[in-house]
């Protein structure tokens, strides 16, 4: 049973859609051709706080012939939704309800989730193959979707986004590519919202981490990928610093965790107290140990680089160490985690104003203490806590050290 946050008067679905009621919300989507949902587990949410909910569920249905089937569904409220939805409507509450994959934002996701269709995708890219296996890699209801799909000759990543933003993703990594260990672009369709791309080998730094592995890149190693981003174009995009997003995830998560109000408004407080006064330059904008591929030790790859553009090198640094920490706090053996960490703090330190790059670190766990409630865990109040403690923790460490420094 998930724990429902408290009602939001603007988003009346929250309750119904989060709820025990979700199951007759879905049943809509099935009762058609002969279905019926037997259970629905709700798995991730996006919700904005006196705008939208959008939930995504995984379902145990039953056909028309009474054969149990495994789905995943999504139910959205407060969003201005395509065609192609069943639409429900009591009272004051509306609701748009789909099946993966026939998301109405993303138009490529049923064909690059069709094994026919991507097969042809694959021999068209020199991968012949009569049969593909294809596998979620992600997906996010409305906004994004990673597919995995190959044969036994090799596989692709396909990613799936709005048609309206794809051609701006294309032109990011055919301007990287000559630079960085990125995917290359095999293809794209602006229609469609869809790129393929190059399936890169080595394992992630975190999963590496995780498994104890003593080959690990130093710092120095860190910062000659970052500095191989090449100089932005004129009109890149501008990336925000967490510290600068502070103030979007502390509202949420007021709004699911009223009780952490005042907490909240002193690390939003403490985070906002960042001083840029480093100059802007090309960055990663989301750079942690999940997008760096190492094989014995050295970097081999950077994944994900949609949110690359102009911002500040700190930031970069600042993600890294946040998500370690974060990672670190749940980890069942932390010590290699927290180790690595500490080198590169260490190291980081050297290079950046110290006490801005642990406020810098707060805002990032700040950002992060929204996960818990997103992928709804089960005792998400309670992870959400220890990753607020954590972050008043980093900024408790950044005032000590201020006054070390100036007495």
């Amino acid at each position: 049973m998930v724990t429902v946050p408290p009602p939001d008067s603007e988003v009346p679905a929250l309750e119904v859609l989060l709820g025990p009621d979700a199951a007759e919300v879905l049943h809509a989507v099935v009762s058609p051709i002969g279905g019926t949902v037997e259970e629905a587990r709700p798995s991730q949410v996006r919700y904005v706080p006196g705008k939208s909910v959008t939930v995504q569920y995984r379902v145990t249905a039953r056909d028309a012939s009474g054969a149990a089937t495994k789905a995943m569904m999504v139910a959205a409220s407060g969003l201005a939704t395509p065609e192609g939805t069943t639409i429900l409507e009591s009272g004051d509450i509306r609701i748009a309800v789909w099946r993966f994959p026939d998301d109405p934002f993303l138009p490529g996701l049923a064909p690059a989730s069709d094994p026919p269709r991507t097969a042809e995708l694959l021999t068209r890219l020199g991968i012949p193959t009569d049969t593909v296996r294809i596998r979620t890699r992600a997906y996010r209801a409305g906004r994004r979707a990673v597919l995995q799909a190959g044969s036994d000759e090799g596989a692709i990543y396909i990613k799936v986004l709005r048609p309206d933003r794809i051609a701006a993703l294309q032109r990011l990594h055919i301007g990287l590519a000559p630079h960085l260990p990125i995917p290359q672009s095999l293809g794209w369709s602006q229609q469609l919202g869809i790129v393929a791309m190059q399936a890169l080998g080595g394992t992630t730094l975190r999963h590496s981490l995780e498994g104890g592995a003593v080959a690990l890149p130093s710092p120095q190693a860190l910062h000659e990928l970052l500095d191989r981003f090449p100089e932005p174009p004129p009109r890149a995009k501008v990336v925000r610093g967490a510290y600068q997003r502070a103030a979007e995830h502390a509202r949420l998560l007021c709004a699911v965790l009223p009780t952490a109000s005042g907490q909240l408004d002193a690390i939003v407080a403490g985070v906002s107290l960042v001083d840029d006064r480093e100059p802007p330059a090309a960055v990663h904008g989301d750079f942690h140990t999940s997008q760096v591929l190492i094989e014995d030790g050295r970097i081999v790859g950077l994944v994900d680089v949609d949110t690359a553009g102009v911002g500040h090198r700190a930031d970069d640094l600042a993600t890294v160490i946040g998500q370690l920490a974060t990672v670190g706090s749940a980890a069942q053996s932390p010590a290699p985690i927290d180790q690595y960490g500490a080198l590169l703090l260490e190291d980081f330190e050297r290079r950046t104003d110290p006490v801005m790059l642990r406020r810098r670190v707060a805002g990032v766990i700040l950002g992060l203490a929204t996960g818990p409630f997103r992928v709804l865990l089960p005792d998400w109040p309670e992870a959400t806590q220890r990753r607020l403690d954590l972050a008043q923790m980093w900024l408790d460490s950044a005032y000590s050290m201020k006054r070390s420094v100036n007495p």
